[in-house]
């Protein structure tokens, strides 16, 4: 007996609707989860400015930054950082904060990046979890 090829078709009424709501949770979960990694930054950069050594100019607070955004390949990210402000090439700070975290041969270190990061473990960490609970339990999942 030969088979013939059936063909079926099934009509699932409102699954547009269902399509654009999907992705509006979407987009709204993903903005939520950008926020609280924009936060745990923000208590990074916090903790490092109020570590970071002020010399005579102010140029090594001033040269601490937080840069977020989207990558190459589409990730999100926030990183807390030392370097020149707006292109300005002129500022030698960046240079010589490596002494202050490391130190040198005519200097012990001083650092203030690590411990930042170390003492903001934990916020980071609570704020976090508690976040993406949070999102969770909105969404249902």
């Amino acid at each position: 007996m030969a088979r013939r090829n059936t063909r079926s078709n099934i009509r699932v009424d409102g699954a547009d609707e269902v399509i654009r709501q999907l992705k509006r949770a979407n987009a709204e979960i993903t903005k939520e989860i950008r926020d609280l990694i924009s936060k745990a930054a923000e208590i990074v950069f916090r903790e490092a400015d109020s570590r970071v050594p002020i010399g005579e100019t102010s140029k090594t607070r001033f040269s601490l930054q937080m840069n977020i955004g989207i990558s190459k390949k589409g990730n999100y990210y926030a990183n807390v950082s030392v370097g020149a402000r707006n292109g300005d090439i002129s500022a030698y700070a960046p240079f010589y904060v490596t002494f202050y975290e490391y130190g040198s041969s005519h200097q012990p270190p001083r650092p203030f990046m690590r411990p930042a990061m170390d003492k903001s473990r934990a916020k980071v960490r609570k704020l976090l979890i508690e976040g993406v609970k949070a999102v969770v339990e909105r969404v249902g999942a």
